[in-house]
């Protein structure tokens, strides 16, 4: 059962045990771009032997992550780890030519081969599975594949995350807010941090109410609270943008308040004026609020993949941005409320929705 598995999971990443992946090419062997394709696998082996599937699905290659859901490949990854008890996984080679993904058909003309060795127990039998997995290069930055065919990666897709009707399609937020819980509660699965839901409260014209962060009245569009851990939405900001056939960007404004109750929840906080970060954990505000672009973006990313955004949703939401986002002139990097310019904004929401987590310097 194990080997028939693992047969189908590759080009992927082989079982990993609770020992790191064995380095063991010979000196002559280490060249530059070797020994960074060497030192990613082992990394990559070394996210699975920790359970760190989510960070393992962000280091995937672009062309990978456009059709391959995280919830398929997370739940890929904690089902096939579960199956059998590995142990330490030795590289024995790596070498550099063309290669086809059998996933899309796309070849690449560079692609390094990592051949590995993998022992492992399959029903209480000592086996040794020897296979290979392929990266790719971007922009210096070795990435792998999920999947060594198309068929396998539907059949993750249908089991753990497939498709639906666009999120913008019928009761917008109730979409966008089961649809954010349920990305971020798979994420926090594999991590030490406990996830709880937000509080979502909408503000209709002309109403006003007292929240933990003081009073709001319809025109603030939208924040988060901490003190009631509230994200507050601004009901004619969302109806303008529906009515204007952008009702992502109006999906991509409650996903970024909802990545501030995420930082919140992992400890990282916004410095107070006049002060400097003083640990990992403390940002200025414009850090915070980018980041939290880039999340919302990773979240649209997953939307994107599992078929639940429309052709133009991404690009609306970039307009949107552009127009309305940036901090006025005058607003500094260093400013208690800055949240960065239009365009570091844009670059911000387009980084997490092509890279995901990991550009977002976020590994979970």
């Amino acid at each position: 059962m194990a080997r028939r598995l693992l047969v189908l999971f590759f080009a992927f990443v082989a079982f990993v045990g609770p020992e790191s992946a064995s380095l063991a090419l010979p000196a002559h062997a280490q060249t530059s771009e070797t020994q960074a394709v060497q030192l990613t696998a082992h990394d990559i082996f070394q996210l699975a032997a920790d359970g760190k599937f989510n960070a393992m699905y962000d280091r995937i290659h672009p062309d990978a992550h456009a059709v391959v859901p995280r919830a398929a490949a997370v739940g890929t990854f904690a089902a096939l780890y579960a199956a059998v008890q590995a142990s330490q996984t030795q590289i024995t080679g790596i070498t550099f030519g063309s290669w086809t993904w059998a996933v899309t058909g796309k070849t690449y003309d560079h692609a390094a081969a990592v051949a590995f060795t993998q022992p492992y127990l399959d029903n209480g039998q000592q086996k040794q599975l020897t296979d290979t997995m392929y990266l790719v290069s971007v922009s210096g930055d070795w990435r792998w594949f999920f999947g060594s065919s198309k068929a396998f990666v539907d059949a993750a897709i249908q089991k753990y995350g497939g498709y639906g009707t666009p999120i913008t399609q019928g009761d917008l937020l109730t979409n966008v807010v089961n649809g954010l819980d349920s990305f971020y509660r798979d994420s926090f699965s594999h991590t030490t941090y406990a996830y709880t839901s937000p509080k979502v409260l909408i503000v209709d014209q002309g109403d006003s109410v007292q929240t933990a962060c003081g009073p709001a009245s319809t025109g603030f569009w939208a924040f988060y609270c901490p003190g009631d851990e509230t994200v507050y939405l601004d009901a004619p900001l969302l109806i303008s943008l529906e009515q204007q056939d952008a009702g992502f960007a109006a999906a991509f404004v409650i996903a970024h308040e909802w990545a501030h109750h995420v930082q919140t929840a992992v400890g990282i906080v916004r410095v107070d004026a006049g002060q400097e970060p003083r640990g990992v954990d403390q940002v200025f505000s414009i850090e915070l609020e980018l980041m939290a672009d880039c999340m919302a973006g990773a979240w649209a990313l997953d939307v994107d993949t599992r078929g639940l955004m429309k052709a133009d949703d991404i690009d609306k939401t970039v307009q949107f941005a552009v127009h309305y986002l940036g901090d006025p002139n005058g607003v500094g990097a260093t400013d208690p409320q800055a949240h960065g310019t239009a365009d570091q904004r844009v670059q911000s929401i387009l980084t997490g929705y092509e890279d995901g987590f990991v550009g977002c310097n976020i590994f979970i």
